[in-house]
């Protein structure tokens, strides 16, 4: 269960994040700014971008987790649902035979 909702955090905060990007990031320094501020938008961008990448990178593994487990369950599922299935056909020959 915890899985799940980290998933799910981490997807909520990386959609956050990006539809913060305006305010976030600000605004581009307009053309003739000095070198300085070009370069901390440019920095401030390239950490927002890495941070959103990993953020979705991270939920993307999660996900992978979370599939992992849930096609685990399926399988047990399945398995004892069969086991249950053949012990029902025993049961039925059993009382068929004199």
């Amino acid at each position: 269960m915890r899985l799940k909702i980290a998933t799910t955090a981490f997807l909520v905060f990386g959609l956050l994040l990006v539809l913060g990007w305006p305010w976030l990031v600000g605004p581009r320094p307009p053309e003739g700014s000095p070198k300085q501020e070009l370069a901390a938008y440019v920095t401030r961008l390239v950490f927002y971008l890495g941070g959103t990448l990993v953020v979705f990178f991270v939920t993307a593994v999660l996900a992978v987790l979370v599939l992992r487990r849930v096609r685990e369950e399926f399988r047990q599922e399945a398995m004892r649902n069969l086991e249950e299935l053949l012990e029902g056909v025993r049961r039925d020959h059993a009382k068929k035979e004199p």
